[in-house]
C-alpha cells in the first residue's frame, strides 16, 4: 500500500493539538538524528515532514541566526502549530512550506536534511527525489522512526502497530524504512533504539563534484 496524502492530512488534523505530548518518548531519537546532522553556524537546513516544529530549537540552537531551516509539512493543522512555536521563540530564519514533500518548491539548496518520524515520506520516492535535488553534494542527512523489531519480540510489535497506525497510513517497508533512502545515501549507518523498536539512520549524499 502507497502512502496516502489526503489520509494523512486527516489523521494530523485530528491529532495536531495533542502530538506534542504524545510523541514526547520520541524525544531522543529527535536529538540523536539532529547530532549526527554535525550542524554548524549558517548552516540552512530541511526539516522534511516537520509537524508541529519540535525540531526547531535543537536545529537553532547548532545554526544559530546566520543559518536558515525550511520546514515541510503536508498538514495546515500541524504547521499552524509550527508557526506558534516558531514565533514563540523569536526566530526569523525559519520558512514552512506547505506541501506534500514530492510537490514542495524549495528554494534553497541546503547542507543538511533531516526526517524525524516521516514513515510515509521515507516510503516515497518521488519524495526523496525532491530533497536530495535540493542538497548539496555531501550534504548530511539523518533519519529517524519506528520500524518492526525482531519477528520474535511480539509485545514490542503489537506497541509498534498500536502507535504507529495513528500517524502513518501504510506500514509497507516497516522492517526497513531507509531502504530508498539507501539510495540517495550510500554510506547510509543505522542503528536500532527501543529494543529494535525504533531506528535511527544517518550519512551523506553522494558528492558528485
Amino acid at each position: 500500500m502507497k502512502p496516502d496524502l489526503d489520509e494523512a492530512r486527516r489523521k494530523y488534523r485530528h491529532r495536531a493539538r495533542t502530538y506534542d505530548a504524545n510523541v514526547k518518548r520520541a524525544e531522543r531519537s529527535r536529538i540523536w538524528a539532529v547530532e549526527q546532522l554535525d550542524l554548524k553556524l549558517g548552516d540552512l537546513v530541511l526539516d522534511v515532514g516537520c509537524g508541529t516544529g519540535l525540531s526547531c530549537p535543537l536545529i537553532e540552537e547548532r545554526i544559530g541566526p546566520s543559518g536558515k531551516i525550511f520546514g515541510i509539512d503536508a498538514s495546515p493543522d500541524m504547521l499552524a502549530l509550527a508557526r506558534e512555536r516558531v514565533q514563540e521563540g523569536g526566530w526569523r530564519n525559519v520558512t514552512f512550506v506547505e506541501a506534500a514533500t514530492e510537490e514542495a518548491v524549495i528554494d534553497a539548496t541546503a547542507d543538511a536534511a533531516l526526517f524525524h518520524f516521516t514513515h510515509d515520506i521515507m516510503r516515497s520516492r518521488a519524495a526523496l527525489e525532491n530533497v536530495i535535488r535540493h542538497l548539496k553534494p555531501g550534504a548530511r542527512v539523518a533519519a529517524a522512526g519506528a520500524k518492526w523489531s525482531s519477528w520474535w519480540a511480539l509485545p514490542v510489535n503489537a506497541y509498534v502497530w498500536h502507535i504507529s497506525r495513528k500517524y502513518v497510513t501504510t506500514l509497507e517497508g516497516f522492517r526497513r524504512p531507509w531502504s530508498l533512502l539507501k539510495e540517495f545515501v550510500p554510506d547510509l549507518r543505522v542503528e536500532p533504539m527501543m529494543f529494535g523498536a525504533v531506528y535511527i539512520a544517518w550519512g551523506r549524499v553522494a558528492d558528485t563534484r
